[in-house]
């Protein structure tokens, strides 16, 4: 209880009398390695995790918090050792398969990915859905930056690339927002900015050298001269991250990719770079033209409406998985689309899920019959309200 109020100290406390009390008890540990992580006691933590682990090497918490632990220093190949210690323990199969799917998924090892994406999905219980549209809330909405301190951040990213004739070019959401609303009014969780594959990689380095740092989550690595990716940047004193999308324009089409871990594939016609004005900037700012082709490439014909319609079904526009019903995304990259779409409706089976996960089923089920995603959806229809809402 305490760790969840965020009372960390007090955390700690309970669960150091606990293991006095108990010191097989491996709960106990893993409340006293949560509590230690979060007051940044980092090795205390690992150590405390680490006996929970040895106490019940099945225990789905102990694993799953040793695993991301491991995670958190790049030590991947052992994190998967300790969650294939715990499945084969036989420790709870859908948590565990799921985590194991998104480690690998994070490896790169996409068809190990996608066998324990499916794992965990086939072993989802009648209960757990009972919770996901019965328990709680819609899950909260993701935290976005001051708007202000985003364009200002927005701003310098496209000065810094002008400078060494990078070509920039605003991308995905803020090009949407715009076209909508005639300006940037709110704030994105992030920036992504399109530049060509061609620029010298030294000299965007060195456009970023100062007030930048590298974003490593995921491997982010800026890929070798002339090919596609992505550079993930964070702004340090605002912890704003921005994505420098690398795209290849040759031939009459533009081809980028969001890099690792899934490697999507983007493949559109090339577009025109205008500078607009763009309120309530002082600036201009440069954009995709004509926008209107660009956005119906990247988020479809209805890229104008808040939600989408698929296959007879519509989908809030919040819960569209990102590229996996996209015109633009190629071909060869559908499979990696549709294993980060399963990995993510494991994710969004919680309380108060129950609206992200139809979502999620229809457009999986529009794409592919996947048997296990087809159980959930029925599953999840029946516990819904009579209007199609998830019940209450």
């Amino acid at each position: 209880m305490a760790i969840g109020l965020e009372q960390h100290q007090e955390a700690l406390e309970h669960a150091k009398r606990a293991i006095a009390l108990a010191p097989g008890q491996a709960d106990a540990w893993v409340n006293a390695a949560i509590a230690s992580w979060r007051l940044g006691e980092r090795r205390d933590a690992a150590k405390a995790m680490q006996h929970a682990h040895r106490l019940a090497p099945a225990h789905a918490s102990a694993a799953m918090g040793m695993a991301r632990m491991l995670r958190a220093v790049d030590r991947l190949q052992a994190a998967h050792d300790v969650l294939a210690t715990a499945i084969a323990s036989g420790g709870p199969g859908f948590a565990l398969q799921h985590a194991m799917g998104e480690l690998t998924r994070v490896m790169e090892r996409p068809a190990e990915a996608r066998r324990h994406a499916r794992d965990a999905l086939r072993q989802v219980t009648d209960d757990t859905l009972a919770h996901v549209v019965r328990g709680g809330a819609e899950p909260p909405h993701e935290k976005r930056p001051e708007v202000g301190t985003w364009r200002a951040v927005l701003v310098d990213c496209l000065s810094r690339l002008r400078a060494i004739a990078a070509a920039p070019c605003l991308a995905g959401g803020a090009v949407r927002m715009h076209a909508i609303h005639g300006g940037l009014w709110e704030a994105r969780k992030d920036i992504d900015i399109a530049i060509d594959a061609d620029v010298p990689r030294d000299a965007l380095l060195a456009a970023f050298a100062e007030g930048y740092r590298p974003f490593a989550l995921q491997g982010q690595r800026m890929p070798p001269a002339g090919e596609i990716g992505v550079l993930g940047l964070v702004h340090v004193e605002s912890g704003i991250p921005v994505d420098v999308l690398l795209q290849r324009r040759r031939g009459g089409r533009w081809v980028g990719s969001f890099g690792p871990p899934d490697h999507l594939v983007f493949d559109t016609p090339a577009f025109a770079i205008e500078d607009v004005a763009c309120d309530p900037l002082e600036v201009t700012v440069p954009m995709p033209a004509p926008v209107d082709e660009y956005l119906g490439w990247i988020y479809g014909d209805d890229w104008r409406e808040e939600h989408r319609s698929l296959a007879g079904k519509v989908i809030p526009r919040q819960f569209v998985q990102k590229g996996l019903v996209s015109p633009g995304l190629a071909e060869a990259s559908r499979d990696a689309a549709i294993t980060r779409a399963l990995l993510t409706l494991g994710t969004v089976l919680v309380p108060g899920g129950g609206g992200a996960a139809l979502a999620v089923c229809d457009q999986i089920l529009a794409i592919e019959a996947f048997p296990e995603v087809e159980s959930i959806h029925v599953r999840l229809l029946r516990l819904v309200g009579t209007d199609g809402s998830v019940g209450a």
